[in-house]
């Protein structure tokens, strides 16, 4: 069977047996694939590094599963970009792992139409690194994601949000009442978040 190459952001990774790796990953097209990624932790030369930590957008070479349902086999990995800076500061980090999270409950296995996810999720990981305001981030991604899951009722307050690019998030905040709007509306759409992502598990999407 040929190998096939293809970039991916890892969402998750599991240790499986001695030295495998189970690996969760998003395509460009916004697909969930998943690999073993056999004496992963005993191959310097093929996974060395940690390249297949959770947020690393990745090159992977693999042989497809041999039957429906089953793991592809990793054969290799290279590193495009492991977004340093998010790992040096532990809040960001811990929200980098909250959008996996997001897109490994709603990412489908076999989807080949939604590279919107994909977009949301590399924009979010790149620009979280340099945003000056986590939280107002957090709420921004919330709203993006929520919006393009088409499971939110758009609210007027919303709308600076919908129509800034998340790249260019810190321009929020010049608005003066960005900090107001952090205060009242972040809990309350992290949790619509949280309750759709129990939603997308019951319809059948598992991380």
């Amino acid at each position: 069977m040929s190998e096939t190459k293809e970039r991916f952001i890892i969402l998750k990774k599991m240790k499986y047996g001695e030295a495998d790796l189970i690996i969760h990953a998003l395509s460009t097209n916004g697909a969930k694939k998943s690999f073993i990624a056999r004496s992963a932790l005993n191959s310097k030369k093929r996974f060395g590094g940690g390249i297949l930590e959770p947020t690393h957008f990745v090159m992977l070479t693999y042989k497809e599963a041999k039957s429906e349902g089953g793991l592809s086999v990793l054969n290799e990995a290279t590193l495009i970009d492991d977004f340093k800076s998010i790992r040096q500061d532990y809040d960001r980090l811990e929200m980098a792992l909250f959008f996996l999270k997001c897109a490994g409950h709603v990412a489908l296995e076999g989807d080949s139409d939604s590279q919107f996810l994909f977009n949301l999720i590399g924009h979010s990981l790149r620009a979280l690194g340099t945003t000056k305001n986590i939280q107002r981030f957090k709420l921004h991604f919330c709203l993006k994601f929520l919006y393009q899951q088409g499971v939110i009722s758009i609210d007027e307050w919303m709308s600076v949000f919908l129509k800034e690019n998340l790249s260019d998030s810190d321009r929020l905040d010049e608005l003066p009442q960005m900090k107001n709007m952090v205060e009242d509306y972040l809990d309350s759409m992290e949790s619509q978040v949280l309750q759709y992502l129990k939603t997308a598990d019951n319809a059948g999407s598992v991380y």
